[in-house]
């Protein structure tokens, strides 16, 4: 998807109109392929504080979809969320480059979130009836609607998110009134 087609997905003129958690939400779970450039030339557009904000609103709702007893996967979206938003709040017009760390995150958070990452998902089958599951592999953003669906519908699933683990957190500079500021935040939602 190239940044024509990419705002017109997301229904707004430019990327300084993403404003809402449903354009957060779409950008980050799309099945369509998003070009690179086109990621940047959006986030070259966007107010950045409205899209941290966004940002941890999206992963706020994500790891409220976590299964319990899934602190590993929590822990990891956690500190993805505080890399992401702690990149796009330092961003600095006068230095192109941290666009493209920022944009560089970003993409790979998406591709491994969406495509890369695998989980083995085993659905619990009454045993009564002789059945004791079906196993099948999603991706991390597939487990979680998974599990939020099987909470609705009363299904039981198994997760085994080991094999999604395996994602590097690129470790960046934060100020300590940015750090105090999203323990403040994380508060606020509590």
């Amino acid at each position: 998807m190239n940044y024509k087609d990419l705002i017109e997905y997301l229904d707004i003129e430019n990327g300084a109109e993403l404003r809402y958690f449903e354009e957060i939400a779409d950008l980050i779970e799309s099945d369509e392929h998003i070009d690179y450039d086109a990621l940047l030339k959006l986030f070259e557009e966007v107010d950045r504080n409205a899209v941290a904000e966004l940002l941890d609103e999206y992963f706020n709702d994500i790891t409220d979809g976590i299964p319990e007893d899934y602190s590993e996967l929590f822990s990891l979206l956690e500190q993805i969320r505080m890399e992401l938003t702690g990149v796009i709040r330092s961003i600095s017009d006068d230095d192109p480059e941290t666009f493209r760390n920022f944009t560089d995150r970003f993409y790979r958070f998406r591709n491994w979130y969406v495509y890369d990452s695998v989980v083995s998902v085993l659905v619990k089958e009454e045993e009564e009836a002789g059945i004791f599951g079906r196993e099948y592999e999603q991706s991390v953003r597939d487990a979680i609607a998974t599990a939020r669906a099987g909470r609705l519908n009363g299904e039981e699933y198994a997760f085994d998110f080991s094999m999604a683990l395996d994602y590097d957190i690129d470790y960046y500079e934060m100020s300590f009134s940015d750090l105090i500021s999203s323990v403040d935040q994380d508060e606020d939602l509590n």
